[in-house]
């Protein structure tokens, strides 16, 4: 059953789900060291992890990047200015949760990247959309 999830999951696993160096495990976590990228880093204790649910914007988030990538640049680009003080000529937006968004941007000292919370938790797409919209338009 854990196979045929994990293929419906990732079709082009296919061609490799069967060798022999290819298994699936459950694991039992005593705890968590979590580490999310440079300076972002923590312990979690086992019963959060246990109780913990996937971000609700985790199956939106592709196609809001995708969106927000190619019809929203200029708009990302004033966030940066108003809530990163960031000034930018480019930005691509590399992810996106409950509680904010990541920018790349490209800048006159180079590339930088920022984190943007949102001004409240999102759960949804269109609770996504009106909170971007509203964040853009208070920037005017």
């Amino acid at each position: 059953m854990v196979r045929e999830q994990y293929l419906a999951r990732h079709p082009n696993s296919r061609y490799w789900v069967d060798f022999a160096d290819f298994g699936f495990f459950r694991l039992q976590p005593i705890d968590v060291y979590y580490v999310g990228g440079f300076g972002v880093m923590g312990w979690v204790a086992a019963e959060d992890y246990a109780t913990a649910a996937p971000d609700p914007l985790a199956e939106a988030a592709p196609g809001i990047l995708a969106h927000m990538n190619a019809d929203h640049v200029d708009s990302m680009i004033q966030l940066a200015r108003t809530h990163a003080q960031i000034e930018a000529t480019e930005a691509t937006m590399t992810s996106i949760d409950r509680l904010g968004f990541h920018l790349r941007l490209k800048t006159a000292d180079g590339m930088k990247g920022a984190r943007i919370n949102f001004p409240r938790e999102v759960a949804t797409s269109k609770d996504t959309r009106e909170v971007l919209v509203a964040m853009v338009r208070a920037t005017r």
